[in-house]
């Protein structure tokens, strides 16, 4: 009976009905992946949702699996990284699938994946969702620490009139009041057990009391304090980056890493090019890093994966979490994902010669920014790179507005050039990477050594051309 309660409450969350509902599981304990199928994949679906609840298993080691899509579809089986077995689901409508798996004590602490392949008789497409197992998952948010202050002591200044239930009630200088929370005024606790609301600026504003306070015992190495008084920092300004970079350092001292990465994202959220709010977020990304790779050479990826996770939300561009991810993944057997995580480091570094060489793309010397091949006029074509020679005959073969190709138009430039008296070599073309696309420029030298060039984009994959500097753009519309 837990178990079909448990899923009913799944099937109401993800049908959109369950915010509502005061007291129902919400999505924090659900690993949700949704959305529509990519141009390119087998199987065309408006929408597609896979999930595994609880996001975080429990003591019973047992989770719901299930998917839902748009359209019908044949079969929908699950592959654990854990298991050879496939899993079938079960499904009445071929809509809503669902299987219900418990998982062996045998299983490792940390980390894990299930990989749905979704069929149809046109082909199949694959998700993959992760979950964990063991203690709590790495990633999932502490609470937000403005929550966690019950309130605050305020002292009159001078006597002022408190409000509240439509009605006054005068307070004298000195009188002590407990704050729940403040906004241009405050709403406090009075004396007599009522709520009541009174300007900000008839009371001494605590804040700078706390944080000094909070300070004070972080030097004293009393960090539950010193996390008590930065609570109330923030609680009573949201906006205060220094009271929730002092949260950060105090729970770090306690060794509650997640909470002090929340509180470093909090911070950064309210500025992301803080410099001390960034310089702890890389303190706190390296101590995650260190962990992960002890993980990692104690032979235990599951829960590598679940460390290196926690410090790309730190530092989304740590290109060698990214390496060490799909080092972890790939050891699990997990090519797709391990592929994934290669891709995503390869954003932030785009010459990454090590990831380029896992993803079997590692670009020759001919795409090397340092060392651009450059082909002159009249060389026969032994580019080392099959990419860089077919980049330039995208190129060649493309037509300018007015209908010319383009390797037409620049010999009329250059002839009408020299024809003017214009002395002008010809220095060939020149191919260097930019980031997912190729920059094909076609050299000139005037006298004096001045370079002139041509540049075009050029994207392989869609074999789209387009101008990229001044010269390029009055060739593609004036010849």
């Amino acid at each position: 009976m837990k178990r079909a309660s448990s899923w009913l409450l799944l099937v109401l969350l993800l049908s959109g009905c369950v915010w509502a509902v005061e007291g129902v599981a919400g999505q924090d304990n659900l690993s949700l992946k949704a959305g529509p199928t990519e141009p390119g994949e087998k199987l065309s679906l408006v929408w597609v949702e896979s999930f595994v609840y609880p996001k975080q298993v429990g003591d019973d080691r047992m989770i719901s699996l299930g998917v839902r899509t748009a359209a019908r579809v044949k079969e929908v089986r699950a592959s654990f990284d854990f298991s050879r077995e496939p899993l079938k689901l079960a499904s009445t409508d071929g809509l809503s699938w669902s299987a219900a798996f418990k998982i062996s004590n045998r299983v490792p602490d940390g980390v894990h994946i299930v990989r749905y392949n979704i069929a149809n008789r046109k082909g199949s497409i694959q998700r993959t969702v992760e979950f964990y197992t063991g203690k709590p998952a790495p990633v999932a948010a502490a609470p937000r620490p403005a929550a966690q202050t019950s309130g605050w002591p305020l002292t009159v200044l001078a006597s002022c009139t408190a409000y509240y239930n439509n009605t006054t009630r005068p307070l004298a200088a000195a009188q002590k009041l407990v704050s729940l929370s403040k906004l241009a005024w405050y709403k406090v606790m009075l004396d007599n057990g009522k709520e009541g609301w009174i300007p900000s600026t008839a009371v001494k504003d605590p804040t700078d009391d706390y944080f000094r306070q909070g300070t004070a015992a972080y030097d004293a190495k009393n960090y539950e304090a010193a996390v008590k008084f930065y609570q109330n920092v923030v609680a009573i300004e949201p906006g205060q980056i220094k009271g929730y970079l002092g949260l950060a350092k105090s729970y770090q001292a306690q060794g509650q890493l997640s909470a002090a990465a929340e509180a470093v994202q909090a911070a950064l959220t309210l500025d992301e090019h803080d410099l001390d709010s960034r310089a702890a977020a890389g303190d706190l990304a390296q101590k995650y890093y260190l962990i992960a790779r002890d993980k990692e050479n104690q032979g235990r990826p599951h829960e590598a994966i679940g460390s290196f996770r926690k410090m790309l939300e730190l530092k989304p561009d740590a290109v060698a979490a990214w390496l060490e991810l799909g080092r972890c993944f790939r050891r699990l057997g997990l090519m797709a994902e391990a592929r994934d995580a290669w891709r995503s480091g390869l954003k932030a570094d785009p010459d990454n010669r090590e990831l380029r060489a896992l993803l079997g793309t590692q670009p020759l010397a001919a795409l090397d920014r340092q060392q651009p091949i450059v082909l002159a006029p009249g060389q026969k074509k032994n580019v080392a790179s099959l990419l860089a020679d077919e980049s330039v005959q995208l190129i060649k073969q493309e037509k300018t507005n007015k209908g010319t190709k383009i390797e037409s138009a620049i010999k009329s430039v250059i002839d009408l050039t020299k024809s003017l008296g214009t002395p002008i070599a010809e220095k060939g073309w020149q191919i260097k990477q930019r980031g997912e696309k190729l920059l094909v420029s076609y050299l000139c030298e005037q006298s004096g050594g001045a370079l002139e060039s041509f540049d075009w984009l050029v994207d392989i994959d869609t074999r789209q051309v387009s101008p990229h500097n001044e010269n390029a753009r009055v060739l593609m519309s004036r010849w």
